[in-house]
């Protein structure tokens, strides 16, 4: 059996078979069965290390993880159930790759079985580093999605900002560096969302520019109150803390624009906050207790740069 074999072997061994699936692993095409009703929902992402971990700091098992947490949260932005995913390694050369390969397969299995998501085919291949791209398959009845918020609907949020950036300082705090290294995607939460927002979008940019992302596919503009986002712990500690929580991503919580009519419903079910207002015209407004407050200079993550 050749390396490249061998590996490959090493990191399936951790993930069961899924259900409908025709044709898994080992072939060069998977095939699964929809259920009836349902919509095939599709997203793909990857990280790369040098870009989004860094194995000094990443252990492979949080490397794993994420990999596959970062489409989840698509998914759950879409209201969508997981079902399957591919992935793709890209493995750098060293004495270690393979026992790097089994404990980045170990962490993702771990969150595959939680979501019961199966794993149905892939790729490995050397590169100059280690990156991880997931392709993750959902089924929705109705996938939500960034272009239907409509002037008058409130900005609502499920999850906590700020933490997953306060995650990358240095010495960072145990709840900043866990947000940073092992997001929760919010799978239930989206699923719930799915029957009563009108659009929704992931925070993995960051708040404002995904905020920004939502309110041009939608055509709309956005009011947000800062003393009502709920900022994450480790993020109420910093002095900066509000920044983090406006520009500084991966946090994965859920941003939704729901219809009046329909949130003191979705108040019975999710723990969430109102944060502000969709209204007519272009770009994002902020104020703080009322009064008007200047966007930050950093919106977001910029994924062309390192």
């Amino acid at each position: 059996m050749s390396r490249e074999s061998d590996l490959i072997e090493v990191f399936l061994r951790p993930f069961p078979r899924g259900e409908r699936v025709r044709v898994g692993p080992g072939s060069d095409c998977a095939a699964v069965s929809v259920a009836a009703g349902m919509q095939l929902v599709a997203t793909t992402d990857a990280v790369v290390e040098g870009v989004h971990f860094d194995l000094r700091r990443f252990s492979p098992e949080d490397v794993g993880h994420k990999a596959l947490a970062v489409n989840l949260s698509d998914l759950a932005a879409a209201g969508a159930r997981p079902r399957w995913f591919l992935c793709a390694l890209g493995v750098r050369k060293s004495g270690h790759a393979m026992q790097i390969a089994r404990r980045i397969s170990r962490g993702m299995a771990a969150l595959a079985r939680e979501s019961r998501c199966a794993l149905i085919g892939g790729n490995v291949t050397a590169a100059a580093e280690w990156s991880v791209t997931i392709t993750a398959l959902g089924e929705a009845r109705r996938p939500l999605a960034r272009d239907g918020a409509r002037p008058g609907d409130a900005l609502v949020l499920v999850g906590l900002l700020g933490d997953a950036a306060a995650g990358l300082r240095p010495y960072p705090s145990r709840p900043a560096a866990r947000a940073q290294r092992r997001p929760v995607p919010l799978v239930r939460e989206g699923l719930v969302a799915a029957a009563f927002a009108s659009a929704a979008i992931d925070v993995s940019d960051g708040f404002l520019q995904d905020l920004q992302h939502l309110c041009e596919e939608s055509g709309v503009g956005a009011v947000v109150e800062c003393s009502s986002l709920p900022l994450g712990n480790a993020a109420r500690r910093l002095p900066d803390g509000m920044e983090l929580a406006l520009g500084g991503g991966e946090d994965y919580a859920l941003l939704l624009t729901v219809p009046r009519r329909k949130l003191p419903a979705l108040r019975r079910k999710l723990r969430l906050a109102e944060v502000g207002r969709i209204v007519r015209g272009r770009g994002v407004q902020l104020t703080e207790l009322g009064q008007p407050r200047p966007l930050p200079r950093r919106m977001g993550f910029d994924h062309l740069k390192k």
